[in-house]
């Protein structure tokens, strides 16, 4: 199912973890050496049915602090033995030419606490063995923020090497099946950001470089 194009925008105000400034070897940003914009392209969600499953999402929008939230309910079953559902982004011209320099992502999240993961997928990844991150999902509205150097390939996936952010096909959020399957899930997901260099963000058109810029400059301060 797909829905509109949107953009999000905002001020960091949590980490997961440690701060991102405590990454190694991670050089101190002067104000407006890093904005954040907001991935674009075409939403969806997906489920096991095409592979004989019962697995099923349902996606609703609403509004939080004035921006759209995507809200996902859903189960996981064992119709299908590795029984799936997610909710994700095929990303445009300009969010894959921003992934390609992008430091962190970022987006705000509340649900079940349940685990669920957040997926990097490529088109070097043959055996679904894509590039993900881990996370519990708070009973409560929380910022998690994931540098782009913590995502892995899960230990029964082929490797490939290190993620190659310039072949990025997908973003995607999934329940983690291990650990929700067979049962339920509820997560509610807005405010996402990509966190990149200034001198080479790319926006999806003129018009957004020009509304935006002033914005990202005064929240860069935030990043680090």
């Amino acid at each position: 199912m797909k829905i509109t194009k949107m953009m999000l925008c905002g001020v960091i105000v949590a980490l997961i973890g440690v701060a991102f400034s405590a990454c190694a070897g991670a050089p101190a940003r002067a104000e407006g050496d890093i904005v954040n914009v907001a991935p674009t392209g075409d939403w969806f969600t997906a489920d096991d049915s095409g592979d004989g499953g019962t697995s099923w999402i349902e996606l609703t929008e609403a509004e939080i602090d004035g921006m759209t939230a995507f809200q996902l309910v859903g189960e996981l079953t064992d119709a299908f033995v590795w029984g799936y559902a997610g909710f994700g982004l095929t990303p445009d011209d300009a969010t894959i030419e921003n992934l390609s320099n992008t430091e962190a992502i970022s987006f705000m999240v509340q649900g079940d606490g349940q685990r669920y993961a957040i997926v990097f997928q490529t088109s070097v990844v043959r055996d679904y063995g894509h590039f993900w991150f881990l996370f519990e999902a708070p009973a409560v509205p929380t910022r998690i923020t994931v540098p782009m150097r913590n995502f892995m390939q899960p230990g029964w996936a082929l490797p490939v090497g290190r993620l190659n952010q310039g072949l990025v096909t997908g973003i995607q959020w999934d329940p983690h099946g291990d650990s929700v399957r067979p049962g339920s899930f509820e997560l509610t997901l807005w405010d996402i950001r990509l966190y990149v260099p200034a001198s080479v963000v790319a926006f999806p058109d003129p018009e957004a470089a020009a509304a935006e810029e002033v914005e990202y400059e005064a929240e860069a301060a935030y990043y680090y």
